[in-house]
């Protein structure tokens, strides 16, 4: 646990705003996280709240902000969520978005009759991959052919 000074300084970085938001005062980090030190160590502001009020983070788990600031400090707008979890949810990076999508770019929609899994998350379109093979294969048999004549 954090001492009496430890915690008193920790909140005095912070003012609350009427959305409930805690937003942080002291310094940000490059990516707008906000940062305390604390016992000789620079420390994400977020987690140190955490875990003054909730305790520690679990292996493998990390803090979500559910308000979407980062620079937020009020443990009550965050969550612990997998990386993963943590990576799609509310997220524009590439598996966020492809995770999203509901059909394949020819229109098929994605379920489980229609969808093949490649690899631990990559979506294919069986249909799109059997007329992809019907293509290949009479491509094939006209090189077949063609080398049959040479």
């Amino acid at each position: 646990m954090l001492t009496k000074e430890e915690s008193e300084r920790f909140h005095s970085k912070f003012i609350e705003l009427p959305n409930g938001c805690h937003q942080w005062q002291g310094p940000l980090d490059k990516d707008g996280y906000g940062y305390f030190f604390l016992r000789r160590k620079s420390r994400r502001a977020h987690r140190v709240a955490w875990y003054m009020q909730r305790g520690g983070i679990p292996e493998g788990m990390v803090i979500n902000h559910i308000c979407r600031n980062r620079w937020c400090v009020n443990p009550q707008h965050m969550q612990l969520l997998t990386p993963r979890e943590n990576n799609l949810q509310d997220s524009n990076s590439i598996p966020a978005i492809n995770a999203r999508k509901t059909h394949c770019k020819n229109g098929h929609e994605f379920d489980k009759v229609q969808t093949l899994k490649s690899g631990k998350s990559y979506r294919v379109c069986s249909i799109c991959e059997r007329d992809k093979a019907r293509r290949l294969k009479a491509n094939w048999a006209l090189t077949d052919e063609l080398a049959g004549l040479i």
